[in-house]
């Protein structure tokens, strides 16, 4: 049985989170090319932000189902509506692997592969619901390149948001 101890503070921090995860979405708004390289920086950077911050395992899950079930609800995401479960397989994917650090989100390298891994699991599940679900008829170099574009920089996403995360604990801690 897993046992939630979050507290009032842990609540409004993944709420912060989340809706800046939500701000990330406007770099969208640079365009396809832009987006795939810039996005999954800023977006795998606010994930490990968040994890080294609140610092309570399963933080990264709570605030991936919530981000799939408001995405779900709203039906704005490219790929269709079911595209919503690439949040939560990778929130799955990031929350097994910071799990593997004591303290939790408290690895470089661990939060790194995080953040990898949430790419390749979040990019595996988008592609295979708009290909298989949706019958989206694509070229192979397409889905290989919407897989494997995005994966260097969660990565680097991961390392920026570890070294901010950092930071940013320092100074939550400290007030």
């Amino acid at each position: 049985m897993v046992k939630f101890s979050f507290t009032k503070r842990d609540i409004v921090m993944m709420a912060a989170f989340l809706a800046l995860l939500f701000v990330a979405e406007v770099v969208w708004v640079l365009g396809t090319v832009i987006g795939n390289i810039i996005y999954p920086i800023v977006f795998g950077a606010i994930l490990i932000i968040a994890a080294n911050v609140i610092g309570k395992k399963y933080s990264i899950l709570i605030i991936g189902i919530v981000l799939t079930i408001i995405n779900t609800s709203t039906a704005h995401l490219y790929g269709g509506t079911l595209a919503a479960l690439a949040y939560l397989t990778g929130a799955i994917a990031l929350e097994g692997v910071l799990q593997l650090s004591k303290p939790y989100g408290g690895n470089r390298i661990i939060s790194v592969a995080g953040a990898f891994a949430y790419g390749v699991v979040s990019r595996l599940t988008y592609v295979g619901v708009i290909v298989l679900i949706y019958g989206m008829t694509m070229p192979l170099w397409a889905m290989v390149a919407l897989i494997a574009v995005p994966l260097i920089p969660y990565a680097i996403g991961g390392l920026l948001g570890y070294q901010i995360g950092v930071k940013v604990k320092g100074t939550v801690e400290s007030v």
